[in-house]
């Protein structure tokens, strides 16, 4: 067996097995009530619509941003062209086009046109990783693998056709199989047309006079034109070649076209070995999970969730980034420093409850503080670009960490003003959260207030309780005149601060447009960091006194 046999058959055991490991595990080992244990889904004409719109023409990935769209469908369709009409070309190709050669046009210059447009498909989206900050920090090293991967693909597909362009042992190989020279001069002139109008480096000069490439243009008329056309049309590969005029010697002695073969083979093994392995398996699940949905932000009518969709929805993220861009509590992850907060991230660790992992201590508790904090605005569900049902995957993971990981605000809640007020003593004294400072610390943001009480007259919160200043300790309007004498401290146990909805009415009817909501929801969270790194002890300490 040659090596490409055995690296491809190794390559396609890994992916395969891979593969069906993976859709073994979509069932997992979570079960919630409202769960079924089939699915009723069939093809029909939403999925028929799915597949065109959302699969084909990336319609999901268009909502997001028009960058992204064009980032995307430059590598879709530059990569799956020359998985079709290059990679696959003796199945594809051949059979629609029997006078098929890949040196040949159009397809020498599409295997060009292609190869461009997936690296700058490729180049935009690490702009976009670098770019945004939010996305940069988040990014791991699968996103970058998956660029490396196919970037390395088409780098080195473009510099074995270079070496080649410019390799006299691939032009001497062409003549010894298809050429049969009359005489000497024959090859001469060939080789003479070749290196004027292909581009080959042959280690000595051959005559460049119009007689002797005339003849050499005739000759390969006669006996080359129906399998190569001019170079030129190669226009990256050409222009490579090119630029590498100067090394050209050096490449051709050491046969950097094998080089390059074996280069090439070898990162397309890889990415096929890989495809079940991290981000690279988003190509088989998301077209399949746009596909069930049928382009819905929730579940078809005629199915129930189930453990296997929610399975394949986790497996279909992309890493794309956009649910945390947009999440609505994300500037809680600014003041907490918890990335699980973020959808993107959480996504992560419920991917592994789902297969009956277990997470260390540490990574449960980021994972439930970042559940707790989630409000179920369906922001993140609205612009995936893969189709996740990512709301359902919220609800039915809060039911499961209900008995794992006690909330905050129920133990605040359930405490007295009094209780309250020595667990935050004890926290901050013990507490090694540095200081955050935010719209809470500013009291220059509420020398506007002037205690009109509207903020308190809109709050629903305010509204249902028949004891408003027993119930909740300190009304709006009174935290607002404590921050704004510097009594931040004071504000903290206030059960209004943790029985706050975050509606926003009360910020978005204040006269003065001061910043209610934002500011009751950054103290709850400052609170919240506080406890989740010395709450265990300290609240247990306040319990008992």
């Amino acid at each position: 067996m040659t090596f490409f046999d055995i690296g491809l058959s190794v390559a396609l055991v890994i992916c395969v097995a891979g593969v069906g490991f993976r859709v073994a595990r979509w069932r997992g080992k979570w079960a919630s009530p409202e769960s079924s244990s089939a699915s009723q889904w069939c093809f029909g004409v939403a999925s028929l619509k799915a597949l065109v719109l959302d699969v084909l023409l990336l319609a999901r990935t268009g909502r997001t941003s028009a960058f992204r769209w064009l980032a995307h469908a430059l590598v879709f369709f530059g990569f799956m062209g020359l998985l079709l009409f290059h990679a696959l070309d003796e199945t594809v190709t051949a059979f629609f086009f029997p006078a098929y050669e890949s040196t040949l046009d159009p397809w020498q210059f599409l295997r060009n046109l292609l190869g461009l447009m997936t690296l700058v498909g490729l180049a935009l989206m690490a702009f976009r990783r670098l770019w945004e900050k939010r996305l940069r920090d988040l990014t791991r090293f699968q996103d970058w693998a998956a660029l490396l991967v196919i970037g390395g693909i088409i780098l080195s597909g473009f510099f074995l056709e270079a070496s080649k362009i410019i390799s006299p042992a691939v032009f001497d190989r062409m003549v010894e199989a298809y050429f049969i020279p009359e005489t000497d001069r024959d090859v001469t002139a060939l080789k003479a047309f070749w290196s004027h109008e292909y581009g080959v480096v042959f280690s000595v000069p051959y005559p460049s006079d119009a007689e002797t490439l005339g003849f050499g243009a005739s000759l390969n008329e006669d006996s080359c034109v129906d399998c190569h056309a001019d170079t030129g049309t190669a226009f990256v590969s050409r222009s490579l070649a090119t630029a590498l005029g100067p090394v050209a010697f050096a490449m051709n002695t050491s046969r950097a076209d094998q080089v390059f073969w074996y280069l090439h083979v070898l990162c397309c093994f890889v990415a096929l070995a890989a495809i079940p392995f991290g981000k690279f398996f988003h190509p088989v699940t998301t077209p399949v999970n746009l596909v069930v949905r049928q382009g819905r932000r929730d579940d078809p009518e005629d199915m129930l969730p189930s453990d296997g969709g929610r399975g394949m929805g986790m497996d279909a993220c992309t890493r794309c980034g956009e649910c945390s861009v947009h999440c609505s509590v994300a500037p809680a992850f600014s003041v907490l420093g918890n990335a699980m907060i973020l959808p993107s991230e959480k996504l992560m660790a419920l991917r592994q409850i789902h297969a009956g992992a277990s997470l260390s201590e540490a990574t449960l508790t980021a994972f439930s503080e970042g559940s707790r904090l989630c409000t179920e605005c369906l922001r993140c569900t609205e612009i995936c670009p893969a189709g996740i049902n990512l709301q359902d995957l919220w609800i039915a993971s809060k039911a499961q960490l209900v008995s794992q990981a006690p909330s905050p605000n129920d133990l605040m809640r359930n405490k007295t003003p009094s209780q309250r007020a020595r667990v935050f003593d004890d926290l901050c004294a013990s507490s090694v959260v540095p200081a955050v400072t935010g719209l809470a610390d500013d009291s220059t943001s509420y020398w506007a207030c002037v205690q009109c009480t509207t903020c308190t007259s809109v709050c629903p919160v305010v509204a249902v309780s028949e004891n408003p200043s027993g119930d909740l300790d300190l009304l709006p309007q009174q935290i607002m005149n404590l921050l704004r004498m510097g009594l931040k401290e004071e504000t903290l146990g206030a059960r209004m601060v943790w029985s706050c909805t975050t509606c926003y009415k009360c910020q978005e009817h204040c006269p003065q447009n001061i910043r209610v909501a934002d500011v009751l929801y950054e103290l709850r969270n400052t609170v919240a960091a506080r406890i989740r790194d010395g709450g265990v002890r300290c609240s247990k300490k306040g319990e008992s006194q």
